[in-house]
C-alpha cells in the first residue's frame, strides 16, 4: 500500500481509507487486481492534485486502474438545473466530458495503457450487463416498497444538498426528484455491469449511496449479480499542509 510519504515525495495529497462496503480486510481488499473510479465531472475532488493521488493510490494498489468519466450521466443535472431538452442535456454533458478529458490528457498520457484504461459514460450504457442489470433494477423499482422507498430517499438527498449549494431547480421539485431517481438506476446499473465485467472494486472519495449500503446487507435479495460481488471503497483525501517560508 502507498504510505503518506510517497505522496510528500510527490507534493499529493494523502489517501486513506474511511470504510469499505460491504467491511473486509485490507488483505481481502488488495487481493483483487484490479478496480475503477467513477469520475463525477461535478466534483471539484475530481481535477487537480486530488484526481492525481486518488489515481496514483489505485496505481500503487492495484495492477490496473479504470476511469470511468460519468459525462454522458450528468444530462440529467444539466435538465434539473439548467432546463435543458433531453438532447440539448445529451449535447452539453459529452461537450462537458470532452473538456475534462483535454484537462487530464497531460497526466493520463504518462501512465502506460495497460495500467490504466479510460472509457466514457455512453458506452457503458450498450453492454448486454447493463441491459440486464437495468431491466432487473427498474422491475425492483415498481416490485419492491422498500428498494423504492431507498432510491428515493437517495434523490430527494442529492436534490436537498444541491439547494444547499445555492442551486436552483428548473423543473419542479417532483420532476427533479423523478431525474434523480433515473440518475440512480442508470448510475447502479453501470456499477453492476462493471462488475460483472471483472471491475469489482470501486474508489470513490466520499460516503456510499444509502441504497447501496442496504444492498450490502442482502436486504434486496433480488438484485443483479454484479451488486452482490461489488466492493465499494470509501477514500479520503487529506490536502497538503502549507509549507513554512
Amino acid at each position: 500500500m502507498r504510505s503518506d510519504s510517497d505522496f510528500e515525495k510527490l507534493n499529493m495529497p494523502s489517501v486513506s481509507i474511511v470504510t469499505t462496503t460491504p467491511k473486509i480486510s485490507n488483505e481481502k481488499l488488495f487481493s483483487y487486481k484490479k478496480c475503477y473510479i467513477g469520475i463525477s465531472l461535478d466534483n471539484p475532488g475530481f481535477y487537480g492534485k486530488s484526481l492525481q493521488a486518488l489515481l496514483l493510490w489505485g496505481l500503487g494498489n492495484f495492477e490496473r486502474v479504470l476511469v470511468v468519466a460519468g459525462d454522458y450521466l450528468r444530462r440529467y443535472n444539466e435538465q434539473i438545473f439548467s432546463g435543458l431538452s433531453p438532447d440539448e442535456a445529451g449535447k452539453a454533458s459529452h461537450e462537458f466530458g470532452d473538456l475534462f478529458f483535454e484537462k487530464t490528457d497531460k497526466f493520463f498520457s504518462q501512465i502506460p495503457s495497460e495500467r490504466l484504461g479510460l472509457t466514457r459514460w455512453q458506452p457503458c450504457l450498450n453492454s448486454n450487463e447493463y441491459k440486464g442489470a437495468k431491466e432487473i433494477l427498474d422491475g425492483l423499482f415498481d416490485s419492491d416498497e422498500s428498494f423504492r422507498a431507498a432510491v428515493l430517499k437517495d434523490a430527494v438527498s442529492f436534490i436537498e444538498r444541491q439547494k444547499k449549494r445555492n442551486l436552483k431547480l428548473a423543473v419542479s421539485q417532483e420532476e427533479a426528484v423523478e431525474l434523480s431517481r433515473r440518475y440512480l438506476l442508470e448510475e447502479i446499473a453501470v456499477f453492476s455491469a462493471l462488475s460483472e465485467q471483472g471491475w469489482k472494486v470501486e474508489l470513490y472519495p466520499g460516503p456510499e449511496l444509502c441504497v447501496l449500503t442496504e444492498m450490502s446487507k442482502n436486504n434486496y435479495p433480488n438484485i443483479p449479480g454484479g451488486l452482490k460481488e461489488r466492493i465499494n471503497v470509501e477514500l479520503k483525501i487529506h490536502q497538503s499542509k502549507a509549507k513554512r517560508s
